[in-house]
């Protein structure tokens, strides 16, 4: 089953700039899973979507590189600008580990404004808040995540990795894993059929007096 952080809900306050950056959430996993999914909340009155979306490894302190496979430099949006969530599907032939810092990022790749949505201070005292958001097997930490915490973003006309911080703020952007669901152990799916070892010994020795008869 799909998941994500935000599960479709919210979403923030359009905004737009001339300048071109590439912004997105740092998260980790709990286990591992393939990659489904990168959202982007498009907001009302939004005339451009994205250019580009990644996700990136954190590799240090200010550095990061792009998983393989997950560079998109023309996606394919599930929706139109100012529609609300959008979502570039991806195939779930890349695995992202757990207990590995990532980022996913968007960009506007230089295309005139950037149309983006943000809440100010959802990390800190909105939103989230402090001890920030663990969806399933996604944690998005708060401000004080390692690299940045969760108000990132770069100046940039390509896809990059986010080092800046501003405001504790969400960009509304957001992944999907799909991890497969295996079951290892449990109870048994019929527990009142089992017999109970006293109750079995009881059967056995009645069992046991009758063919002696």
């Amino acid at each position: 089953m799909a998941q994500t952080v935000f599960g479709q809900a919210g979403g923030g306050t359009i905004a737009s700039d001339t300048a071109s950056y590439a912004m997105g959430m740092q998260f980790t996993l709990s286990l591992g899973a393939p990659l489904t999914g990168i959202w982007f909340y498009s907001a009302a009155g939004a005339v451009q979507l994205p250019a580009g979306c990644a996700i990136y490894q954190m590799t240090g302190t200010g550095t990061g590189a792009q998983v393989t496979g997950t560079g998109n430099s023309s996606p394919s949006w599930s929706g139109a600008a100012g529609s609300g969530w959008v979502k570039c599907a991806y195939g779930g032939s890349v695995t992202l580990t757990s207990g590995t810092t990532y980022k996913v990022v968007v960009t506007n790749g230089g295309g005139g404004n950037f149309w983006y949505s943000a809440t100010a201070n959802y990390w800190t005292t909105g939103g989230a808040g402090s001890g920030g958001i663990t969806s399933g097997i996604i944690t998005a930490p708060d401000t004080s995540g390692g690299d940045g915490g969760q108000d990132t973003f770069v100046t940039s006309t390509v896809l990059a990795y986010p080092t800046t911080s501003f405001n504790a703020t969400n960009y509304w952007v957001d992944v999907e894993v799909s991890p497969a669901v295996t079951v290892t152990s449990g109870p048994p799916l019929f527990p009142s059929m089992v017999p109970r070892p006293a109750v079995a010994a009881r059967f056995a020795g009645r069992m046991g007096a009758a063919h002696s008869r």
